[in-house]
């Protein structure tokens, strides 16, 4: 089943009451902190923003806490289909370690609500999610076409969907994001995505991957004549995230270009801002 097509605004907001961040906020405060990058004449976020922002964070980076099963979604685009916003793409998913024998449901949580597929989901031996019980025929089967749970996100250039997969027990869930049409670079093998986290891009998500494990990745934030710069230590698996407020005093709109150095790459990423952004992102 696809899910309504319609354009999901900067759903990048997470519910944090009634999700698992609620329930371990504190214990998660205690072990990590997100590291923010602003302009010399912005405001400093307000604690509301921050638990936001760092939600988000922590959905993307397969938090143990947030999802103790280590399962995450996976998306397969299928193809690309035409509807009355333009063209949509169509994801077939898989939850691959998830049990056959229990019945699962999907939710949204965005912007301060939760948004749910009202209807009974199920995972074969693959982990193909299929809107009814696979026979013992689909049970190896990587995509059943007809059966097999499609979602169709309507988003603009950066913007995340997050989703979440849960046993109708409670026993289990699994969470997952998906960008549609990320905007990302890759120099030397280190990647580099910029995430539209709060709407009209008031503040955004930079992410780093593989970069040597532990390294101090340099962060440099270019917007409108401004530049900040910010150093962040990857993890074990070479991970690192960063939000900046691109916002200029003095402008409605502007453009921010993000850069990370690594040894021996340089990675780039350039994404509009403001109520009316530019038609379309670059990439150096």
């Amino acid at each position: 089943m696809i899910l309504p097509n319609r354009r999901f605004v900067c759903l990048s907001f997470c519910v944090l009451l009634g999700s698992p961040i609620a329930v371990h906020g504190q214990f998660l405060k205690e072990l990590w902190s997100l590291k923010y990058s602003r302009f010399n004449d912005q405001t400093r976020p307000s604690g509301a923003e921050t638990a936001l922002l760092e939600g988000q964070v922590r959905w993307d980076d397969e938090s143990r806490q947030l999802n103790p099963t280590g399962m995450r979604l996976r998306f397969v685009k299928i193809d690309e289909q035409q509807t009355p916003e333009g063209g949509a793409a169509r994801y077939r998913v898989y939850a691959e370690g998830a049990p056959e024998n229990k019945v699962f449901s999907m939710d949204i949580p965005a912007n301060g609500r939760t948004e749910a597929v009202s209807q009974e989901i199920f995972v074969n031996g693959q982990g193909l999610l299929m809107t009814r019980k696979p026979t013992p025929e689909q049970d190896t089967l990587l995509k059943a076409p007809g059966d097999e749970y499609v979602v169709m996100p309507s988003t603009g250039l950066a913007e995340p969907v997050r989703y979440r997969f849960s046993s109708m027990d409670g026993r289990i869930r699994i969470l997952g994001t998906l960008v549609p049409h990320p905007v990302a670079s890759t120099d030397e093998g280190c990647r580099l995505e910029a995430r539209i986290a709060q709407p009209n891009a008031r503040a955004v998500l930079i992410v780093a991957d593989r970069f040597p494990p532990r390294y101090k990745v340099q962060f440099v934030f270019e917007s409108e004549g401004m530049t900040a710069r910010e150093v962040v230590s990857a993890d074990a698996d070479g991970h690192a995230a960063i939000v900046d407020f691109p916002y200029v005093q003095g402008k409605t709109q502007g453009t921010l270009k993000a850069t990370a150095e690594g040894p021996g790459c340089l990675p780039s990423v350039v994404l509009p801002w403001g109520p009316a952004p530019h038609p379309s992102a670059a990439v150096p």
